[in-house]
């Protein structure tokens, strides 16, 4: 249905412990929009209904790869909220992707920040998305499934649907300059879907912090904003 996004899909279909449905229509995550053609604009604002686009790419990859067509739309609510995650060199291969998760959790990362533009913008349907819609877009998705007391197994899942997209995204990025420069570096693994390093991710939720709540709340998300995401996303 949409040529210019390869990762493109609805956080939906998904119910809570209690067997609660997440909403349909309402949250969407997706690699970079920056490629949307004029008939993929169109559908995801006129059908889809889209007004609300958080971008979790670095200030470089913005200003360098563009914010993409949809961002330029009078009614689209878009912000910028950087996810940078742990520098990597010189890491083992075999650490660097639990490395790049456990990052994120950390004391001034941006995670936090970014769920509070969630929470603002979800009384409408709204979009995040990074590069590839993978790392950065997967533990954002996985923070807000918690969040709304999904289980473990069902995020799990979820977050694995990118790994059908990763062959187009691999071949799409090396013949984008920046992202093909970043493969050559990356080990083999940072291209790979693999469950290992959101399951890190979950655990260290829950035993360093308390909980996706409990890191919510020291980092900078409030009660108030949770609510309204509850509200209006079940």
């Amino acid at each position: 249905m949409i040529e210019g996004a390869y990762n493109f899909r609805e956080i939906g279909g998904l119910f809570t412990r209690k067997g609660q449905p997440i909403k349909s229509g309402r949250l969407y995550r997706s690699d970079t929009l920056q490629a949307l053609t004029a008939a993929d604009v169109e559908y995801l604002h006129e059908q889809i209904g889209l007004r609300g686009i958080v971008d979790l790419r670095l200030g470089w990859e913005v200003a360098g790869e563009g914010k993409g067509p949809l961002a330029y739309l009078p009614d689209i609510k878009y912000v910028n909220t950087p996810l940078d995650v742990a520098a990597t060199v010189g890491i083992p291969h075999d650490e660097v992707m639990d490395r790049l998760y456990l990052s994120a959790l950390a004391p001034g990362s941006k995670l936090g920040e970014a769920v509070e533009h969630i929470c603002d913008l979800s009384e409408q349907p709204v979009v995040f998305h990074c590069a590839a819609g993978k790392d950065r877009t997967g533990m954002l998705a996985a923070l807000i499934l918690r969040l709304l007391d999904v289980d473990d197994k069902a995020i799990i899942s979820e977050y694995m649907l990118s790994s059908t997209a990763m062959p187009r995204m691999i071949e799409r990025f090396s013949t984008w300059p920046a992202y093909r420069d970043h493969m050559m570096l990356a080990p083999q693994n940072a291209y790979r879907v693999e469950a290992a390093p959101l399951h890190a991710f979950l655990n260290h939720l829950d035993h360093e912090f308390g909980g996706a709540h409990a890191w919510a709340e020291a980092n900078g998300v409030s009660s108030s904003s949770l609510k309204r995401l509850i509200s209006n996303v079940l």
